[in-house]
């Protein structure tokens, strides 16, 4: 188990599932600004480990029926570990506003320390003379109502795409599209290992949704 492993602290820390615990906490004080996840420990500090977590606490304030999500970074690589962040604890807030009924609210993202590593200010400068995106592209709302049924059935598909690769289409029945758009993507990145399925990945792609992946698809297929 990695030492700093966000996924054993944050459903299987000393306070059990921190959040099954903020999403009942929300549910029962609508008010609170108690619901904080907790991913840094005091005791983080006693040894000399490599894995430490970066992200101190995510706050979770339920207010004028919308959920807002506050994140604090001791630290945060710009390149690698920004962008990856934010996506991923927006879409834990967005998990966590449908399971308790209310609509998507700010997500506030703080860093202790912003910082870029020479041996990436080639990406950045990349970055940079994209110059300015519009920010009308968006991902797929996630569907309203409980999202654990459907989450559930993703980690199993995730499972078994990951031990034995191709899934049947029957697999698929029940979820919304929103889901379905996941586990191909899920496929699509196990076909971009060896040995490579250019064929399959083509497939996928034409049976994803929403085109707002095809950007990163395409990308994978080049590569491949």
């Amino acid at each position: 188990m990695v030492f700093g492993g966000y996924g054993p602290r944050l459903i299987a820390s000393a306070a059990g599932n921190q959040i099954v615990n903020v999403t009942n906490l929300l549910r029962s004080k609508p008010d609170t600004r108690r619901a904080i996840i907790q991913l840094f420990d005091g005791t983080d500090i006693l040894g000399d480990h490599k894995d430490v977590p970066c992200t101190c606490t995510l706050q979770l304030l339920r207010r004028g029926g919308a959920l807002h999500m506050i994140v604090y970074m001791r630290s945060n690589d710009v390149v690698l570990g920004l962008p990856h962040d934010a996506f991923c604890f927006s879409m834990l807030q967005e998990i966590i506003a449908m399971s308790i009924g209310t609509e998507l609210g700010t997500y506030t993202h703080i860093a202790g320390s912003l910082h870029l590593y020479d041996r990436d200010a080639e990406i950045a400068d990349r970055f940079l003379e994209e110059g300015w995106q519009p920010t009308t592209i968006e991902m797929p709302s996630m569907p309203a109502g409980d999202p654990w049924s459907a989450i559930a059935t993703l980690l199993k598909l995730e499972e078994m795409i990951r031990s034995s690769g191709p899934i049947a289409e029957a697999e698929l029945n029940g979820l919304d599209v929103y889901w379905v758009d996941i586990v191909r993507l899920l496929q699509i990145f196990k076909c971009t290992k060896s040995p490579k399925d250019l064929v399959r990945m083509a497939e996928l792609r034409a049976a994803v949704t929403s085109a707002v992946y095809h950007p990163y698809i395409d990308r994978k297929l080049r590569k491949a």
